[in-house]
């Protein structure tokens, strides 16, 4: 008989966090997941025992809270785990296991998922180049051949194989976008293996896009969810591999004159919850016409977009993406005719300079002044701020390709930010511009609180945020040992009104934390301008000496450790 003060029920049954996960993995997708596992056993590197359902659920829901609102091209009202490929639940998994700072599960289910998607583009391949073998080239036909060597009625009948159109598999593409993107920030082995599959994301996305979007004019919701995810899918997939570009000074995959796609719908209208709420969006809705190619261009004539566009924030985002890249190709075809010190031309910094405040005008201004990834309107716009502060560092000065951030080798990154690797010449206003986006995105964690951001916001700040971050410090640098040069020579009259004004505000936000000591008189110049540079970069490195779930967030702040080190060994 059992004692009446003994509890019943399994654990499973109790109602716990588990219970109350959505994104639960049942014994059916658990099953499903453990077959497809066991029949790509023959690639895996070496056998892996998969997590129990009940730590698969955990992950997945920190992909959700964690990763997915940084880049949601995953429409989660419609997605079920029950219906989900095996390799993109595995996927979803993995990357959500290094937001739950669980990084020796996430390693071993990456490498799973990597082999597992890269078998399943090998078979694709190997699909298509099979058919060659079953049939004879036309053009490699001789039909008036008096040797009948090509003669057809020398060889046997071979019925022409149809080359048929690829089937878009949409959710192998997201799993392999989730895996560039994570793979990418990881440690350098899984960096590694992330730029040599870009090419693979790129292949396939390119097959995407040769796809004509359906016409949504009659669609359900559940057709339109499909189209919405496959548009952000690509446009995701464009995204990861220029953000490759720009942090690894490799070569562009996709082109943006590839990418002809109308703009995504709002996030309002992608989170909507039923069909109801949908249709109710979706009526109101003006975005859905909204060409990206057309805004683009209207972007690079210096003309505001409709206001009807500030509603795309996905769309936002990834047209000022496209911005960057252009400045980064600027930047690369100029530096075999410009000299190291030189700048690009007037009217080219012109057109990115009245392109970027065209796309700025976009932004409700309330959006805008968002401090924290987590507020009601979420890190979109907060990202897509650190997106143009990393184009006006770019249209400054030539100076992020220099970061040899694929060494993940503090010492060798840090080179970058010594003086006789100083490219950049005080004077213009485009520099100016430059210098006070920095400032600006050194005031964001100065403002919200450096300890607090870097112990309690870690998984909040995307790794996008870190660029630019790294590269506004590197901007900062090498600016304030111009300025502090200037002033050794001829004192604080040779600055011009507006560097006399940024040097200020660099001080007074200095003062706010607590390096304020180390900063000295206030009269003691130039001294107080390398103080300056010192508590600047310290400040940027003590928000990357949390927690981190990326490797290269941690090797830009020991590069920046030891960035202020050898300031202070010069003072």
């Amino acid at each position: 008989m059992r004692d009446r003060g003994e509890v019943g029920g399994s654990l499973d049954a109790i109602d716990d966090v588990i219970g109350t996960n959505p994104w639960a993995v049942s014994m059916t997708a658990f099953s499903k997941l453990t077959a497809e596992v066991a029949k790509y056993e023959h690639v895996l590197p070496e056998p892996f025992p998969i997590p129990c359902r009940q730590t698969l659920s955990r992950y997945i829901a920190s992909y959700i809270r964690g990763f997915h609102p940084h880049l949601p091209f995953i429409h989660i009202p419609t997605s079920c785990v029950e219906t989900m490929s095996p390799v993109l639940l595995l996927s979803l998994a993995a990357t959500g296991s290094f937001y739950g700072f669980e990084h020796t599960h996430g390693y071993a289910m990456i490498l799973l998922a990597k082999s597992i998607t890269a078998e399943k583009l090998e078979q694709r391949r190997r699909e298509s180049t099979s058919r060659l073998v079953r049939s004879f080239p036309r053009y490699a036909e001789l039909p008036n051949s008096s040797s009948g060597e090509h003669d057809p009625s020398t060889r046997p009948k071979v019925t022409p194989q149809p080359v048929p159109t690829p089937v878009f598999d949409l959710e192998l593409v997201q799993s392999l976008v989730i895996l560039q993107m994570t793979m990418s920030w990881l440690d350098g082995p899984f960096a590694e293996d992330a730029l040599a599959m870009s090419s693979q994301l790129a292949a396939v996305t390119r097959e995407g896009l040769s796809h004509s979007p359906v016409q949504d004019a009659d669609n359900s919701w559940k057709d339109w969810s499909f189209e919405e995810a496959k548009r952000r899918t690509l446009l995701s997939a464009y995204f990861v591999l220029n953000i490759q570009t720009i942090c690894f000074n490799v070569p562009p995959q996709i082109a943006t004159s590839e990418v002809n796609l109308t703009l995504p719908c709002s996030e309002a209208e992608f989170k909507a919850p039923n069909a109801a709420a949908w249709q109710r969006l979706h009526q109101k809705s003006n975005v859905h016409d909204m060409d990206f190619q057309k805004c683009f261009k209207q972007l690079l004539s210096g003309k505001s977009l409709p206001k009807e566009v500030s509603a795309a924030e996905f769309g936002n985002y990834m047209l000022v993406q496209a911005l960057l890249v252009q400045i980064y190709f600027e930047r690369q075809a100029a530096s075999v005719l410009l000299s190291s010190s030189s700048s690009l031309s007037p009217c080219t910094i012109q057109l990115y300079d009245s392109a970027l405040a065209a796309w700025s005008t976009c932004w409700d201004s309330a959006i805008e002044s968002a401090l924290d990834p987590s507020s009601v309107h979420g890190p979109l716009a907060f990202n897509s701020t650190a997106i143009l502060r990393l184009a006006h560092v770019h249209l400054g000065a030539d100076l992020f390709s220099q970061c040899a951030l694929n060494s993940r080798d503090p010492r060798v990154v840090a080179q970058a930010f010594e003086p006789h690797r100083n490219p950049i010449l005080l004077g213009s206003a485009h520099l100016d511009k430059a210098v006070l986006h920095a400032i600006y995105a050194l005031r964001i964690p100065v403002r919200v609180g450096i300890a607090f951001v870097a112990r309690g916001r870690t998984g909040h700040w995307s790794v996008q945020h870190a660029i630019s971050n790294f590269a506004c410090a590197l901007l900062l640098t090498h600016w304030l040992e111009n300025i502090f040069n200037l002033v050794s020579s001829s004192g604080l009259g040779g600055l011009r009104h507006e560097e006399r004004r940024l040097l200020s505000m660099i001080e007074r936000l200095i003062e706010e934390t607590h390096l304020h000591d180390g900063l000295g008189p206030k009269d003691c110049y130039p001294n107080r301008i390398r103080r300056l540079a010192i508590a600047a970069v310290k400040l940027w490195a003590e928000t990357c000496q949390g927690i981190q779930v990326y490797e290269l967030v941690h090797i830009m702040g020991e590069t920046l450790s030891l960035v202020a080190e050898s300031l202070e060994s010069r003072l």
